[in-house]
């Protein structure tokens, strides 16, 4: 999943923007971000936008700059729409996240506490939360956010697999292998889960299903650096790959 692109979900309403013209608008509102992203600033810098239609720009312009991961470009657009219109959740979300990209993760998190209060009941807004905690180290809040991110959305795969992982760095792998394991049930073809539960497996000290994972990953990614490794830890080398 991209999860820059989770901040999309904020923001394209483009409701109040009337008075700057249909076409301005629609191409405001267009799915092309570079295309967007001088639509919006004309609505931004004409002196007819309501305020509505101006917050609206600068929502759909710091979208358009999060995907082309421009932080300090989304972190000022999603400022001036807070600015003009308080208490968006959205807004403070993708705030937090441009914050997460700046790897500025205290004011990342307060941006995404604050979302939450302001809107509980979006996993992608506790997912983001965990993520940058369990950056940081905060093991318990971090399981906490997924755990409830999983409460509100049962078949989020890649939380499960962020709690698995937050389990397994708590040295508490059986709860995290019973997560690992439906997270793969949930995307049998996201690679990455299997990595996970390679590790999980080894601290179990379940060499051969270990094994197994990392093979599995290597059947995907052929010249995987990290099932490499855990091969090499495991003494179960395979025969080298040869490339033409």
């Amino acid at each position: 999943m991209n999860r820059i692109g989770l901040a999309s979900l904020c923001l394209l309403a483009l409701a109040g923007c009337a008075d700057t013209g249909a076409t301005a608008r629609a191409d405001c509102d267009t799915d092309n971000d570079a295309a967007a992203i001088v639509a919006c600033t004309k609505i931004i810098e004409s002196g007819s936008a309501s305020q509505a239609a101006k917050a609206a720009a600068y929502r759909r312009r710091g979208a358009a700059h999060l995907e082309q991961r421009a932080f300090k470009k989304v972190l000022a657009d999603y400022t001036q729409a807070i600015r003009l219109q308080p208490n968006n959740a959205g807004d403070h979300f993708s705030r937090g996240l441009a914050y997460a990209g700046l790897t500025q993760n205290s004011p990342a998190i307060a941006e995404l506490s604050r979302a939450i209060q302001l809107d509980k009941t979006s996993a992608e807004v506790y997912f983001e939360r965990g993520r940058i905690s369990r950056r940081v180290g905060q093991l318990a809040p971090a399981l906490r956010d997924f755990s409830q991110a999983i409460r509100l959305r049962a078949n989020y795969d890649e939380a499960y697999d962020y709690r698995a992982w937050t389990h397994y760095q708590m040295r508490r792998p059986a709860p995290g292998l019973a997560d690992i394991n439906k997270a793969i049930a949930l995307a049998p073809n996201q690679i990455d889960h299997y990595r996970t539960r390679a590790h999980i497996l080894e601290a179990l000290g379940r060499r051969q299903a270990a094994i197994d994972d990392y093979r599995r990953i290597l059947r995907d990614r052929p010249l995987d650096q990290g099932a490499e490794a855990g091969l090499m830890r495991l003494r179960a080398v395979r025969p080298p790959v040869r490339l033409r």
